[in-house]
This record gives C-alpha cells, structure tokens and sequence, in this order.
C-alpha cells in the first residue's frame, strides 16, 4: 500500500511555498516522492520543523488539497488556492479538556505563495 494517495502528480510536488498564518509562518518543501518538510516559526520566535507524509488531491490546476497526520497527532487538512494565493486549514489536536474525544479544532486562513 502506497503511503502517498495522489489523484494525478500534483503540481506542488517538487516546489517550495511560503504559508503566512497570523500567528506563524511556514517555509515548506513538497517533495516529489509525496513528504512535506516543514519549518515554522511562531509569533514568540519559537521554532518546529518536521517532515510528514502527505495525503494529496490536485483537485483543479490551482486548487489543492492536502491532509496529514503529525507524530503528536496533531492533524492537519489544507486547501490551498495558487491562483488566489490563499490557504484555508483546518487544525485538530490533542485536549484532555475537551468533551468530544478529547480533541480540540479550529479553522485557520492564511496566505499562500510558491517560491
């Protein structure tokens, strides 16, 4: 079984973006073999870096859309719009507080570009 479920070799495979959150920035390279390497750097100056594999559908030729599952268990879905330059993603992490399943989500926009 293929780690990497793709609909046609997407475009962004092999390209490196810049994602702007509010509170984040994200320097990311997709990888043709389907991985993501990441590197983020928060508000406070703290950095995270990791490499996860990538679950990708190219659904047209500037809209994407990208899930996985990080070590921690803290998953993350995107659709990323090229075109526009936009990102929307959806979060859903770990909270011992939370009464439905003790999961946390939220959504989160943010801006886009290919380097």
């Amino acid at each position: 079984m293929s780690m990497l479920s793709m609909q046609y070799a997407g475009t962004l495979l092999g390209r490196e973006a810049v994602i702007e959150f509010p509170d984040s920035r994200a320097e990311v390279r997709y990888t043709v073999k389907g991985q993501m390497r990441w590197r983020v750097v928060d508000s406070q100056g703290h950095v995270a870096e990791g490499c996860e594999q990538l679950s990708y559908l190219q659904l047209s030729d500037h809209l994407h859309f990208l899930n996985w599952i990080e070590k921690t268990g803290f998953t993350v879905s995107q659709v990323i719009d090229t075109a526009k330059g936009t990102v929307q993603a959806f979060w859903s992490y770990a909270d011992a507080q939370c009464e439905t399943g003790h999961r946390s989500s939220m959504f989160v926009e943010g801006r886009f570009r290919l380097r």
